[in-house]
Parts: C-alpha cells; sequence; structure tokens
C-alpha cells in the first residue's frame, strides 16, 4: 500500500506548523555535519526538510517516488527532484557529501537491506548518512496503514542494517522519548484494523489545537538539547548517523 493523494495534501499543509513535523527537524539539525555541501533527501516528500537543508546552505537533491510529492516540493521553489525509487537511486556512485533518509524504510515497497546499500553508494567517501524511521514494530498503528509503513525497528534491528558495511556508526538513538508514553498509549488504542484492510485508513497527519500543538512542540525542547550528545533508551523513532569509510 502506498501514500494516498490525500494523504500528500494533508502533510504538505499540516507540516510546516505541526509540532511533530517541526521538532523532527529540530532534532535532525543537531546531528548534521557541521560542513556543507550536496545532499540527497531520499523520499523527500512534500520538501519540508529538504527546504530546510536548502536554507542551511547545501545543495539540496531531493527524490521521491511519487509524482505528486515531487510537484508538491516544487511548489516550494525547490528544483533538484527526482521521481524514482529509494530502491535504485538514479545517481553515479560518491556523488552526495550527505544522504538523509527519513521515515522511508518502513514503507512496504521499499527494501531496506537495498536502500542503505544503494544510499551509501551514492554517498561520496567520508561523507554521512542520517537514517530515521519509526521505532517498534508493536506500536504499528491506523497511521502507519494510512502511510503505508509495514515495519518499524528498534535501535538493534536499525544498527543490522550497517552491519559488514563499510561505515562507522557515528550516533544512534531514539527521538520522541518525551512524548512517548503518550504516543504510546494513543497508537496502542489504535492498531490497525485487521478486518478493515480494503477501507480508507485513518492518518495523524492533521493540525492539533493551537494550545495543544504548542505544548507538544516545548515538550519536545529540552531533548533537542540532549542530541546528538546523550543517546536516549526510549522513543517512537529511531536515528543512526553514519560515516562512510574513506577519505
Amino acid at each position: 500500500m502506498s501514500m494516498s493523494a490525500a494523504e500528500y495534501h494533508a502533510m504538505r499543509t499540516a507540516e510546516d506548523r505541526h509540532w511533530w513535523y517541526r521538532a523532527l527537524r529540530r532534532y535532525l539539525q543537531r546531528f548534521l555535519p557541521a560542513t556543507s555541501g550536496m545532499v540527497l533527501d531520499i523520499g523527500c516528500g512534500t520538501g519540508a526538510w529538504l527546504q530546510h537543508l536548502s536554507h542551511l546552505g547545501y545543495e539540496a537533491h531531493g527524490l521521491d517516488v511519487s509524482h505528486l510529492a515531487a510537484s508538491l516540493s516544487s511548489a516550494r521553489g525547490l528544483s533538484l527532484l527526482s521521481t524514482a525509487s529509494a530502491n535504485h537511486l538514479p545517481y553515479r556512485s560518491g556523488t552526495f557529501d550527505l544522504i538523509t533518509s527519513i521515515d522511508i524504510l518502513e514503507v512496504a515497497p521499499v527494501r531496506p537491506q537495498q536502500s542503505v546499500r544503494e544510499a551509501l553508494r551514492v554517498l561520496k567517501p567520508g561523507g554521512h548518512g542520517l537514517f530515521v524511521m519509526a521505532a517498534h514494530q508493536w506500536l504499528l498503528s491506523e497511521h502507519d496503514r494510512a502511510v503505508g509503513s509495514v515495519r518499524r525497528y528498534n535501535l538493534k534491528q536499525m544498527g543490522t542494517l550497517f552491519a559488514g558495511r563499510a561505515v562507522k556508526i557515528k550516533n544512534a538513538t531514539y527521538l520522541f522519548a518525551g512524548t512517548f508514553v503518550m504516543a504510546a498509549i494513543y497508537k496502542l488504542l489504535n492498531r490497525p484494523q485487521a478486518d478493515a484492510a480494503h477501507d480508507e485508513a485513518n492518518s495523524d497527519v492533521s493540525l492539533p489545537h493551537p494550545l495543544l500543538n504548542w505544548t507538544l512542540s516545548m515538550i519536545t525542547c529540552p531533548e533537542t538539547l540532549l542530541h546528538p550528545h546523550l543517546p536516549l533508551p526510549l522513543g517512537t523513532s529511531v536515528c543512526v548517523l553514519v560515516q562512510k569509510a574513506g577519505v
């Protein structure tokens, strides 16, 4: 199952102001290497993170399998966009200084081992790869079904994607520890409906009440200061930063 057009439009409407997307961008910025250069965001979606990378000074390239996602990213003024699968990247080996792969490895059509191999292939020697995916299979919910996600990894499982590869793991941690209990309770109460395989799933992508949106955003702020210096033992997302071997 892939994301519907309605889900992409909902993402585009919410991701600039929604507390979760804003917190994620704050977290991820803390993991970025000090130098700029060419970056590829694999699965760029509707472009908020890619635009953020561009504002930070990167030459920001985005790739998504969806033509609609590419169109919505283009509407942000982003132009270095490609439409292709994360399993087969249309770039030469050793092209990019930085690769980001955010919430792509859990999606049904993506093969995690192959996608990681492809990402590292197009990364320059010495370059960095930042990989994030939803954590803990037992938290699979109706929202996962709505966005086409079928797998969630814990930190150990995420680490196995890089075993035997010519990379050094620079950092590995969970994200969203501060909202973990609330999110876990919500997701456990909204498990995928086994008898509704052909029904439209319910997505969490919508702007909450402004007060709730602000409150949840504030809860995540202290955690931002801990990254990347103090790995966290739990969270609803898992993040791994690697550096490719070589000079």
